[in-house]
């Protein structure tokens, strides 16, 4: 396994923690920058298949994998919800990972090219101009085609290119059926055509109903002055909407408006506010936020002071605000927000309908908010426990383990893992090929690793302080070393000439579960379910699981020899067992005979040469 398995878990750890509804779900990099938008119907089974059996993953999705460092996640009421999320997303991040969908397809938008003196209507797949109008993703290809033939009775446009059109001196067979304009060949004028358009962009953006109305009366009007064939083409045209719309809702084609949709979830002093901002009817983003809030304190009011705390720093501000429940100052606020925005901004609590369905699934986010909130507090419980426990100066932040691992002899290697808030941090996690030590020495390796990292640490940053180069350059608030009184003593003498001296350090022996600090041999103590011992040894196990896998990539690659390969009569069968039973080879080193004839495959004739050998070269 190589250097990014560290991350690779810390993955599989948040997609066991995600809801099983339905939503999209994004790989973040080390930057924050966006790798992969995708949909699922549950959001913990889809993103857990990611992990599950590497051998069926592509090329390109387990590169992916090996940049990703944070999942993020945006549930919905439906997968095809989810799905028009997703489309929006990707074409707002654009992320490197979201070249080609799984069919190779991305969803269908209708095109206005409304920078042309004579717009084309068409369906295109890439929004490519900021000069067209654009309405969609839509999800049916074929449904949409259907749509927008009943919509051309009604508003006929031009589809063909402009090639097509230049190059045309007579009207094509559309004009005859009433589908198109003619512009190519002079049969209407610009502003004649402007009005179709318009009216057709009006259609798009929401306005059907004062369309279809408008048509009833043209359609009575020509009914009473006896133009009944009129009369007749008004009532195809009104049928030919109604079609539309109806195949439109399947189609869950979006309005117009800029929404931002507010969220709310609450558990005694905490609050949780999550947004889900819509520009021209397109999920763009969200954001969220979790307060400290006295637990009789109004809804209303800490709505309100929320709203005017995020409003304040708001690159944008919509036209409209949808909320769980009503601000206390709604009206001075709508009028603040007008101002800031420069028209009007309305602040809305939706009752029912579609409206209401997207307060309803920002609700459901804030609630996420707030549970993976409250374990964060529960982290925060361990880490306080810690500091009272070991006396340190304050809860360690920023937590790194060193392990060595001595399987190979003289080409052992060690490891550094990063753990922040009880966190790991994968991404600053670092691996060191032991380069001074020839021998089975395993207090030789450690100072050599911890001198090493000390020298990156920056003289001017405080504990806990994350650097910008990944924080390797970042102090600790503690350093655990893998190991009893004899690690904890030689990591103390390698330290006490580097600028991490001062930095607290604890040793968790491997078989008794102590712990012990610089200066005694009696360990801390610690009750076996308690919370901080299980966050000691779970960063213990982690950076003892990164230094294995490290030895495994490089034997691998036939990188390095273990030291038991120079054995008279230990194969690589006898190798692998013993390396099994007792994990490294100063534990091989330090077993009796017996204890090594017991291990399946072994004898006493193979445990007194890998006894007498190993003895022979720890004491040279």
């Amino acid at each position: 396994m190589d250097e990014h398995s560290g991350a690779r878990e810390y993955l599989r750890e948040q997609a066991a923690a995600l809801p099983t509804a339905p939503g999209v779900y994004m790989f973040r990099d080390g930057q924050g920058i966006v790798l992969y938008v995708g949909k699922a119907r549950s959001l913990r089974d889809r993103v857990r298949s990611y992990f599950s059996s590497p051998s069926s993953l592509n090329t390109r999705t387990l590169k992916m994998l090996e940049e990703a460092r944070e999942i993020d996640f945006l549930v919905t009421d439906s997968e095809v919800e989810a799905l028009i999320f997703e489309s929006d997303l990707i074409k707002r991040h654009r992320p490197r990972y979201n070249v080609r969908l799984r069919d190779d397809k991305q969803y269908p938008y209708i095109v206005v090219t409304t920078d042309d003196e004579f717009p084309r209507v068409g369906v295109e797949r890439r929004m490519e101009s900021d000069a067209h109008r654009y309405f969609g993703p839509f999800t049916n290809t074929a449904l949409l085609r259907r749509a927008l033939e009943q919509l051309r009775k009604v508003f006929p446009y031009r589809t063909c290119s402009d090639y097509h059109m230049q190059n045309r001196d007579r009207p094509c067979l559309h004009y005859h059926v009433g589908r198109c304009l003619a512009p190519c060949s002079g049969e209407v004028s610009a502003a004649q055509y402007a009005d179709v358009i318009d009216g057709l962009l009006g259609f798009l953006g929401g306005r059907s109903r004062a369309l279809t109305g408008d048509l009833r009366d043209r359609m009575r009007r020509a009914a009473d002055s006896l133009e009944f064939e009129r009369a007749a083409r008004i009532r195809d045209q009104i049928e030919a909407l109604k079609a539309f719309r109806e195949q439109q809702g399947n189609l869950a084609a979006p309005s117009a408006e800029d929404i931002d949709v507010v969220g709310m979830a609450r558990r005694d002093h905490m609050l949780a506010v999550a947004l889900v901002f819509m520009r021209e009817g397109r999920v763009v983003g969200s954001d969220g936020f979790v307060l400290s809030v006295e637990p009789d304190r109004d809804p209303g009011d800490v709505l309100s002071e929320t709203l005017r705390e995020y409003y304040s720093h708001a690159l944008l501000i919509p036209r409209r605000v949808l909320v769980p429940t009503d601000p206390d100052d709604r009206e001075s606020l709508q009028a603040w927000l007008s101002e800031a925005r420069g028209s009007r901004v309305i602040i809305h609590r939706p009752q029912r309908g579609e409206k209401r369905r997207m307060v309803s699934t920002a609700n459901k986010n804030a609630e996420l908010q707030l549970r993976a909130e409250e374990n964060t507090e529960d982290i925060e419980a361990v880490l306080e426990a810690l500091r009272r426990t070991l006396d340190l100066p304050a809860p360690p932040r920023r937590i790194e383990c060193f392990d060595i691992s001595s399987i190979s002899g003289s080409s052992a290697v060690g490891s550094m893992v990063v753990f922040e808030r009880g966190r790991p941090v994968p991404y600053a996690y670092r691996r060191f090929r032991i380069r001074t030590v020839d021998s089975v020495d395993d207090y030789a390796m450690m100072r050599e690793v911890l001198t090493r990292r000390a020298k990156y640490v920056r003289p001017d940053r405080e504990e806990g302080q994350v650097a910008d180069d990944g924080s390797f350059s970042a102090r600790p608030d503690l350093i655990v070393i893998d190991g009893g009184v004899g690690h904890v003593s030689a990591a103390g003498a390698a330290l006490a000439e580097t600028p991490l001296c001062d930095v607290p350090l604890v040793g968790i022996a491997k078989r008794e579960e102590r712990i012990y600090v610089p200066g005694s041999a009696t360990p801390i103590p610690f009750e076996p379910d308690d919370g901080a011992l299980r966050l000691l040894q779970r960063v213990r196990d982690e950076a003892h699981r990164f230094a294995l896998d490290y030895h495994r990539q490089l034997r691998s690659r036939g990188g390095i020899r273990s030291v038991l390969d120079d054995i008279p009569g230990i194969g690589p069968r006898r190798r692998n067992a013993l390396l099994a039973h007792f994990e490294s080879v100063v534990a091989i080193a330090s077993a009796s005979e017996e204890q090594l004839a017991s291990v399946p495959g072994m004898n006493r004739r193979a445990a007194r040469a890998v006894r007498r050998y190993l003895l022979e070269r720890v004491e040279r």
